[in-house]
């Protein structure tokens, strides 16, 4: 191995080295949540009963990343690390393929017949810079936030930079066992999240429009693949109309996105303050100064190189796979955070890193490029710091503030449970929760699973007089609890004297979760 090869492999390795690092340190530092919750307790069920592999459609979600969590849960005690440990490789696979995806995107213009040779030469012409973007990847807190989290966005990330990488190379290379790779992996997003339509929709654009002219004439020949693309997409969603509930999946988009006909009667509204959303979402997890010194090398960058014909089109491509979706999710979301536009994030990354490896280029000598760097990402390694270290003190957007904050945050949830099953130990225990679905009680019983004499009920909402089921538990002789945040408690001060304060664990927003232990029920 020579020294420049293996100065490449010590960089490389790096960089993976410090992903691991990132993500797995401290990777239960934010408490399960209750969209966490809701996934861990499904698969938890999968894995239990083979004939429920398709309880997410009962509240309308597609079932994969649950198949995967419950796989996981067989090697992984902690339920919660086994949920995350998905999006950590996951988050892996972006790393990986975004490098790949960099380079073959600056050498699309390249002649080269053979497929394997082209993807080899491309990533040893284009070594730094996509090292840049691999790097980029590591350091921006939105990657590093959801990389973390028990959620399908980021295994839907993963499969649309495959699938914006297998696009390009079908555009390049019509054959059909890329076309049917690409299908394979259009089908596999669309059983992770109703967006991965958008996917589909781009492969197809990104085919035409890489075969504009010269090529436009030969496309008579060729239009047959991304066809076998979209039906082999089209035959893998349709495994989930085995499932009795597949229905809900069309009902509960509607409950996210506003139809066409409500968008047209106010169309500016949500676009407008989604854009303000998602403005306020970069300048967070993105950082300012990257930003705007990538903007600089952007403008650089296209400056030198928009001349090539074919260099124009690509590069209204891979804006595509970025604006295109994100444009769309403003105008009809319904609801509107970061993890729901976490799928765009992966061509916006490699045109940031190409516009700041351009600016790079200009500075010399290359220990300014180094300070350089630090002071860029200073911001933001800061804020992962925190995050990982210290998230009880960590401040989000508004739009994220349920991950940390509110009735949806599960500070103290592990706590409880590890007291509950202590107790049922020496006792038949009972628990009541608010709620019935979601943080509470899902977030409890996916610690408390198959634990001898320990029952979870959820009790509902909003109720002003103790559960009668949790007192009839309570006379029969069982030990009962009732675990409720402190801002959802509207019990009746006579009906709190028959309770105990255990235990209380503080959350971020001045909010409490209660443990009280029955200790006296009025016979009636």
């Amino acid at each position: 191995m020579t020294k420049n090869k293996f100065f490449r492999f010590l960089l490389l390795f790096l960089i993976v080295g410090f992903y691991f690092f990132s993500r797995l340190q401290n990777l239960t530092s934010i408490p399960v949540f209750c969209d966490e919750a809701i996934y861990i307790r499904w698969s938890q069920v999968i894995q239990s009963e083979e004939t429920l592999r398709f309880i997410p459609q009962t509240d309308g979600k597609q079932p994969l990343f649950m198949w995967i969590n419950a796989l996981t849960l067989k090697f992984i005690q902690d339920p919660l690390v086994a949920g995350r440990i998905i999006s950590v490789f996951a988050g892996f696979g972006l790393l990986i393929f975004l490098f790949i995806t960099t380079a073959v995107f600056l050498s699309y213009e390249d002649k080269e017949a053979n497929i394997f040779k082209f993807v080899k030469n491309s990533l040893q012409k284009n070594f730094y810079p996509s090292l840049l973007t691999s790097s980029i990847y590591c350091l921006i807190p939105f990657s590093f936030f959801f990389d973390r989290l028990t959620l399908a966005d980021n295994l839907l990330s993963f499969f649309g930079l495959l699938a914006l990488l297998f696009s390009f190379l079908l555009a390049k290379y019509p054959r059909l066992d890329l076309a049917l790779i690409l299908g394979f992996i259009l089908g596999l997003s669309w059983l992770t999240k109703s967006p991965a339509v958008y996917f589909i929709v781009l492969s197809i654009l990104t085919f035409f429009v890489l075969n504009l002219p010269p090529k436009i004439y030969h496309l008579r020949s060729k239009i047959l693949f991304p066809v076998i693309s979209s039906v082999v997409a089209f035959l893998i969603y349709n495994i989930l109309r085995l499932g009795p509930q597949f229905h809900m999946i069309a009902i509960r988009n509607k409950d996210y996105i506003w139809t066409l006909s409500e968008i047209l009667k106010h169309p500016l509204d949500p676009l407008k303050p989604h854009l303000i959303d998602t403005f306020n979402i970069y300048a967070q997890y993105l950082s300012w100064p990257l930003l705007i010194f990538a903007l600089v090398g952007l403008v650089l960058f296209f400056k030198k190189n928009w001349k090539l014909k074919i260099g124009n089109w690509k590069f209204i491509t891979l804006g595509s796979w970025w604006i295109l979706p994100l444009i769309a999710n403003c105008a009809m979301a319904k609801v509107f955070t970061a993890r729901y536009i976490l799928f765009t994030l992966s061509p916006l990354v490699i045109l940031i890193s190409l516009g700041f490896f351009t600016f790079l280029s200009k500075i010399k000598p290359n220990f300014l490029k180094i300070i350089f760097i630090i002071s860029v990402f200073i911001l933001n390694i800061n804020f992962i710091y925190n995050l990982s270290l210290n998230p009880f003190n960590q401040k989000l957007l508004s739009s994220e503030y349920n991950y940390l904050s509110d009735w949806t945050s599960g500070w103290g949830i592990k706590e409880s449970a590890d007291f509950l099953i202590q107790r049922s130990l020496v006792s038949n225990v009972i628990v009541g929760t608010e709620g019935a679905f979601g943080t509470l009680p899902d977030g409890l019983q996916i610690y408390a699973r198959n634990i001898p004499n320990l029952t979870i009920i959820g009790v509902g909402l909003g109720f002003s007089k103790l559960p009668e089921s949790l007192i009839n538990a309570r006379n029969y002789g069982d030990e009962v609890y009732l675990l409720i945040n402190k801002s959802r408690l509207k019990i009746d001060t006579a009906e709190i004297n028959q309770l105990e304060l255990v235990k209380s664990f503080n959350k971020p927003n001045d909010d409490q979760l209660l443990l009280y232990r029955f200790l006296k029920v009025n016979i009636k």
